[in-house]
């Protein structure tokens, strides 16, 4: 089989199987809902709250929901005793992280599918053309977010610990894309201020966006090269 065969196979039976019992989405997004309750019942949203708390709540409340997701990207095969099985199998360690990395995006899309038109309610979010960027930053996000989470989920699945290690080691190599994000999402925003001119691109998106392209590209090769070693230990 080829790579791109592998990987389709790997990320279908992920897919099937998720779809058939829900255990990652569910919570995932009950856990935005939540945080995007919390903050709606303890702010006076709208106006100057969009833009000033809006851009970090969205995105915390996405790496959270994340880092439940990201736990159980290896929990199955680790609980059923498939993995070595799965090692053993004709299949390349490529094409597994791969399928692992876009089936925790694909997740977290979905998530933030879900979560926007609550965002937009809670937070008063005016329509319009200036949005049409947003979506671009949410998937290099989403990406940068994946293409991490993935390699730490291999590596803190090997312990009894995981779901506290697994924060601990994603959190701090992802705060400079968490960063750009919320920057990227503030400068969004900002065109929903009363008066504001809404620009389709506004300057400061441009430095954000190719901060994350850049981050996802090079941390999806590095999570390639360590992959390997990482989950054959």
């Amino acid at each position: 089989m080829s790579l791109a065969a592998q990987t389709l196979a790997i990320l279908r039976k992920d897919l099937l199987a998720e779809w058939r019992t829900k255990e990652r989405l569910s919570p995932m997004v009950f856990l935005v809902l939540l945080i995007l309750l919390v903050f709606n019942f303890s702010f006076a949203l709208g106006g100057a709250a969009l833009v000033d708390i809006g851009p970090g709540v969205l995105w915390s409340a996405f790496v959270f929901a994340s880092l439940l997701g990201l736990q159980r990207t290896f929990a199955a095969e680790h609980d059923n005793g498939c993995l070595d099985a799965l090692l053993v199998a004709p299949v390349s360690r490529t094409g597994l992280y791969l399928a692992k990395a876009l089936a925790n995006l694909l997740y977290l899309l979905a998530v933030e599918v879900i979560a926007l038109p609550l965002f937009a309610l809670f937070f008063n979010l005016p329509a319009g053309a200036y949005l049409l960027p947003l979506p671009l930053v949410l998937v290099l996000g989403s990406a940068c977010l994946a293409s991490v989470g993935t390699l730490f989920a291999a590596m803190a699945g090997h312990t009894r610990l995981r779901e506290f290690l697994l924060p601990l080691l994603l959190l701090p190599i992802v705060m400079p894309a968490l960063i750009s994000c919320v920057e990227a999402t503030a400068a969004i925003l900002e065109q929903s201020r009363p008066g504001a001119a809404a620009a389709l691109w506004p300057p400061a998106l441009l430095a954000h966006v190719l901060m994350l392209a850049v981050y996802a590209v090079i941390f999806t090769t590095l999570s390639l090269m360590l992959f390997e070693h990482v989950i054959e230990e």
